[in-house]
This record gives structure tokens, sequence and C-alpha cells, in this order.
């Protein structure tokens, strides 16, 4: 009788309890990132550098826990060192730019200011800063009707109206720069501590990957214990293929574009290659550094070809097919293997709706998660959609009826 179950033994009440419960765990897991995304990450490489360890376990004397620190003292020296070195010039790289582009802006609106007097010293600061800088000097100080345009009209009727307020915010910039300072330590303490925290797990799920392994084995229920170990293989075949294939090949990307723009010309090559590479995980986001390229050789003064309007464009353009054709035709090919399951659409609606939800900790759970709905979809829902559909099933759903 009804009146005699707890709730919790009702079938219906029990499977919305479980749903909450799936949802509840990934909310958890968002609120504690600090510790989760760590986690989440030393599984992961775990997962993805099993592989290396069991080669070299069988090729060399190492045992397991040796070749696990050999791998991290490698990673250390051959890819972090680099890598810091070669951000911290990008940092250094892209102040500079900063540093230019406030300057330049400050001409443009002397130019938009200057009266009789100083015109021929602004025009000689432009000339200098660039014939971007002179367009765009120009086209702020297009006049109508005797005036200037009515957006520069009303930014100074805005200006003269709250200036109390604005010399506030100029005695707030200060402490504002302090805060900032701070937030930045803060955030780079905090990326050091994630860091280690993923090292730390890294080894011991290294370690230990046998006896992981053995653990979510002995998890499997008995009646459906080889349907599953026959899906975790296919998900293991599509996600291993996806994400090792696009991790290594963007680390490589990450090389080629940066040492692409530096060639080409672009500013701060050294940030906007690894991020350009970073989007190539998803295939052809790496487009959107096309047109920042562009603007930023554009705003450069360059002379001779990289100054000519038709190189500024076709020269990033050029590249980026360029290396999207090194992708397409040698290192997927020949690294991620021609087939993996998810199509472009599939990752990118994946990787945004994860990200969305759930920030960092989604985006490292969307790709995978997406790949095994697939798998459950296309062995398990949709043959039997169709059995229903076709009057074979009374139940579309695939739910044990015995």
């Amino acid at each position: 009788m009804w009146s005699n179950l707890h709730l919790w033994q009702i079938q219906g009440v029990r499977d919305v309890l479980v749903i909450l419960g799936v949802f509840g765990l990934f909310w958890v897991g968002q609120k504690v990132s600090v510790v989760t995304v760590p986690v989440l990450l030393a599984i992961l490489l775990a997962y993805l550098f099993e592989p290396v360890i069991d080669w070299l376990t069988r090729k060399t004397s190492l045992k397991r826990t040796g070749a696990v620190i050999a791998i991290i003292a490698t990673t250390i020296a051959l890819v972090i060192v680099p890598s810091v070195l070669g951000l911290t010039y990008g940092v250094v790289q892209g102040v500079g730019l900063v540093s230019r582009v406030i300057e330049n802006t400050g001409y443009v609106m002397d130019y938009v200011d200057a009266d009789e007097a100083d015109v021929e010293r602004v025009n000689a600061k432009l000339e200098q800063a660039g014939s971007a800088w002179v367009w765009l000097a120009e086209q702020a100080s297009l006049r109508e009707d005797g005036g200037v345009t009515r957006a520069i009209d009303a930014l100074y009727s805005w200006a003269d109206t709250n200036m109390d307020r604005i010399a506030q915010t100029a005695a707030s910039a200060g402490v504002g720069v302090v805060q900032t300072a701070l937030s930045f330590l803060a955030s780079a303490f905090g990326l050091m501590f994630m860091a280690f925290l993923t090292t730390f797990f890294f080894f011991f799920f290294s370690t230990g990957w046998v006896n992981f392994k053995g653990f979510t084995g002995k998890l499997l229920p008995d009646a459906h214990r080889d349907q599953v170990i026959d899906l975790a293989t296919k998900f293991d075949k599509v996600i291993s293929a996806f994400i090792r294939g696009r991790l290594t090949i963007a680390f490589i990307q990450a090389i080629v574009f940066t040492v692409g723009f530096w060639l080409i010309g672009v500013p701060a090559a050294f940030i906007l290659g690894p991020a350009v590479a970073l989007l190539s995980i998803v295939p052809y986001l790496a487009l959107i550094g096309v047109p920042i390229a562009i603007v930023l050789l554009w705003l450069e003064n360059n002379t001779g070809i990289r100054g000519n309007p038709i190189y500024i464009v076709a020269a990033p353009l050029g590249f980026y097919f360029f290396a999207q054709a090194l992708d397409d035709y040698v290192w997927t090919p020949l690294i991620q293997g021609k087939e993996t399951g998810m199509s472009t659409p599939m990752i990118l609606f994946a990787s945004i709706a994860g990200g969305v939800l759930f920030g960092v900790f989604g985006l490292l759970i969307a790709i995978p998660i997406a790949a095994c709905l697939k798998i459950l979809v296309e062995e398990i829902f949709w043959p039997r959609f169709k059995d229903w559909a076709e009057g074979r099933a009374s139940d579309m759903l695939p739910i044990d009826q015995s």
C-alpha cells in the first residue's frame, strides 16, 4: 500500500531524487571548483599519460612511480619552464602594446582638440604613431554644420556636466590600481596553488591507476557488466582520440602560431599565439585570431611591405590557412586519427553549454560527457526508439520491463 511506503520507496520519487542528486553533484563541484578542478585535471592527465607510463615501465627499468616522476620532471623542464618564459615575454610585449595604444589614443584626442598653434606638433606625433592613427584622428575630427560630430558633442557635454564625478573617479583610481594589483597577485597565487594540487593528485592517481580502474570496475552491476564494459570501451576510444589528439595538436599549434605571428610582425605574438592555439582545440575556432592579428598589424607603425594594406590583411589570413592546413592534413591524420565521432557543431555546442553552466569545471567535463551521451543515444536509446516507432516495443525508453 502507498500509505505504508516512505517517499524514497516510491519509484517515481526515487527517480526524481536521483536526477536532482546528479545536478546537485555538478552544482557542488562548481562551487568547490578550487578542489574539483585540480582533481578532474589530475584524473584527466593520468588518463592521458597512461599509455606513456605503460610504455616506460615496459621498455625501461623504471617502476611505475619512477616513470610518473620522470614524466613530471620532463614536463616541468620541457613544457612548463619554456611556457612560463614565453608567457612572461608575451606579457612584456602586451604591456608595451597597451602603452603604445594608450599613448597614441592621447595623440588622437589632442588632434581633435588642437588649435592652429598645436596642429603641427600633434601631426608630427601622429605621423610617428603611424598611418592607422592618422586615419583614426581624421575620422574623429570630422566636422558637420560648423561643429564636431554629434557623438563628440554629446561626450563633451556629458564631461562638462559630470566634472565633479569624474574628479572623484580619478581620485579613487589609485585605490583601484592597488586593488587590481592585489587581485592579480591573488589570482597568480591561486593558479600556482591549483597547479601544485593538480601535480600532487596526478602523482597519486597515476601511480595507483591500476587500483583506480579496479575500484571503478567493482562498482559495475553484474547484470549489465558486459554491456557497460562494451560502452566504456567505446567511450575510451572516442574520448582518448579527441582529447589526447586535440591537446597534443593544440600544443604543437601553439608553437606554430606563436612563431608564425612573430615572423609576420604581429605584436604580442607570444600571447596571441598560445591563445589562438587554445581556441583550436575546437576545430576552426582559431579563425577568431585572424581579425585580431589584422587589427594589431594595422595599429603598428610598420614601414615597407609590413605597412602595406594588402600585406596587413593577406599575411594573417594566409598564415591562418597554412596553419589550418597543417592541422587538417598533417597533425589530425597523424596524431588524432581521421574519425573521432565528434562533429564540430557538437564540440562547439558542448563547450559553450558546459562553460556557461559550470564555468571552468563545466569546460573540463563538457566534451567527454557529450561524447558519452552521443554513444548512449546511438547504442541504447535510438535502437529502442526505432523498435517503439515500428511497433516492436511498447515503450520508447530502454528500461528493463522484466
